[in-house]
């Protein structure tokens, strides 16, 4: 679907839109990587760093800040879009709805959101004329215009999340229909199918679902909480590092999901999984995930605006915090209150 929105140039048109009617220009900066953002895609941050760098223009913005907004806005869908593998993944490894845990995780994306405000966002300075002057454009258009290139992305969302349609259902149908009335050229359908494939995404499900299976039969896997018990250590400790360490490891999402959430199986679920513990795993993992040195978004997106890499980490380690916080918080919280 992705692909397929780019060539039909759906997503440039999306952006364009988007500056008809956003009066702050603040949130031409954010939105457009946000938007982008609902639709994974490999090294997605890269696509969408021209709109910023376009929207950028007049503002008093150096390199640092526009990597930091660009790749941090990307990302703040990814605790809780259902369209994500590491979320589906989170899902069939625990064996709950996906939407219990979208609804658990929300507060992780409203954190990440309030974050690159705080630490960011706000100190971005801009001339008062600029904002005033998108008063005079044509807002009706560009609803409108933003609407009619969103739809295959708002039909996803209102069958998966209102009508509970399943997921692949609805992707299949959307992507269906898009296919019907687009109007593509079949050479780039081809080509848009054959950079959607990844042989080594569809290895990585089915190992991680094996390897599951795996630690579920295996006596080692009831022994996890008895060692946490023996050696009086907190288990959230373990939840949360070792999601951690896999995602700073590896800068993937759906790797720190697939090889430590089996593991945490056993800490996580008694009766029913314990959807906070879920939520400050995930968080951890997460965090790991956006200070990774080898996470494609944040390489391309430090590459394309020649930003400096220890200025950036320097931006990233307080919205990356606070976020982890907010999570622990929440653990505690809950605690407290069973």
């Amino acid at each position: 679907m992705s692909n397929l929105l780019q060539e039909k140039g759906n997503l440039k048109n999306i952006v364009t839109s988007l500056e008809t009617f956003i009066k702050n220009p603040r949130l031409s900066l954010i939105i457009p990587p946000a938007f982008m953002g609902l639709l994974p895609m490999p090294a997605g941050a890269l696509f969408s760093a021209p709109m910023v760098e376009e929207s950028s223009r007049n503002l008093k913005i150096g390199a640092e800040n526009k990597t930091f907004l660009n790749y941090w806005s990307r990302h703040l869908w990814e605790y809780t879009w259902p369209l994500y593998p590491g979320l589906i993944l989170t899902t069939a490894i625990f064996n709950v709805p996906i939407r219990k845990i979208i609804f658990a995780q929300s507060p992780l994306t409203l954190a990440a959101v309030f974050a690159g405000f705080l630490f960011v966002a706000r100190k971005i300075s801009f001339s008062q004329n600029l904002a005033d002057s998108k008063k005079q454009r044509k807002v009706f258009q560009g609803i409108l215009n933003f609407i009619i290139n969103m739809w295959p992305i708002l039909a996803i969302i209102f069958l998966v999340l209102i009508f509970k349609i399943e997921l692949i259902l609805a992707l299949l149908v959307i992507t269906g229909i898009f296919l019907a009335t687009a109007k593509i050229q079949g050479n780039k359908i081809v080509l848009a199918l054959k950079n959607s494939f990844s042989g080594e995404m569809l290895f990585l499900i089915a190992s991680v679902m094996i390897f599951k299976r795996i630690l579920e039969i295996s006596p080692v896997f009831s022994a996890i909480p008895i060692f946490f018990k023996h050696l009086g250590l907190s288990p959230l400790l373990f939840i949360f590092l070792i999601p951690f360490l896999v995602g700073l490891l590896t800068g993937l999402t759906a790797a720190f999901v697939g090889i430590t959430f089996p593991l945490l199986l056993p800490l996580i679920c008694q009766s029913e999984p314990n959807l906070t513990y879920v939520m400050f795993a995930y968080a951890g993992g997460f965090a790991g995930v956006l200070l990774s040195p080898v996470h494609l978004c944040l390489i391309v997106t430090i590459q394309y605006f020649k930003a400096d890499v220890k200025k950036i980490y320097k931006m990233l380690l307080s919205p990356v915090v606070f976020v982890v916080l907010v999570a622990l918080a929440i653990v505690l919280m809950s605690q407290f209150w069973s």
